[in-house]
């Protein structure tokens, strides 16, 4: 972070805080790191490969979550021709504080400094260290 102007290190705490308040009810929020230079369609497979693996989860809430926040992630992702410069972090899911509702959200951020890691996850949580 030592790198980065005040505006980038607000955006980016802000994003950060933002993201850590969320809670999914089972692991159903999905988190993706993509470094530099990584191919977008293997990640876009990736994530369909999941949705058909998520057709197997017994509770058809926690389904129904990872299977939308899957879809809206590929649909968002498909926004991009290519990698950004310095990759990209995409988190995606059921953001509804009431439970049966269903209010799934995508946040995408660039960062201003590469960063090299992949990371593909589904969490109750947003994984955020990286950033």
């Amino acid at each position: 972070m030592e790198n980065l102007s005040s505006v980038q290190k607000h955006e980016l705490k802000k994003l950060i805080k933002k993201l850590k308040n969320y809670r999914g009810s089972h692991t159903e929020l999905v988190t993706v790191y993509v470094p530099p230079g990584y191919d977008l369609t293997k990640v876009t497979k990736q994530l369909s490969d999941e949705q058909g693996t998520a057709t197997n989860i017994k509770s058809s809430s926690t389904r129904k979550n990872v299977i939308d926040a899957l879809e809206k992630m590929i649909q968002h992702l498909k926004n991009y021709a290519k990698t950004p410069e310095n990759g990209l972090a995409c988190f995606s899911g059921n953001v509804s504080e009431r439970d049966g509702q269903s209010d799934v959200k995508v946040f995408s951020y660039e960062p201003p400094v590469p960063i090299n890691i992949r990371i593909y996850r589904c969490d109750k949580l947003f994984i955020t260290e990286p950033l």
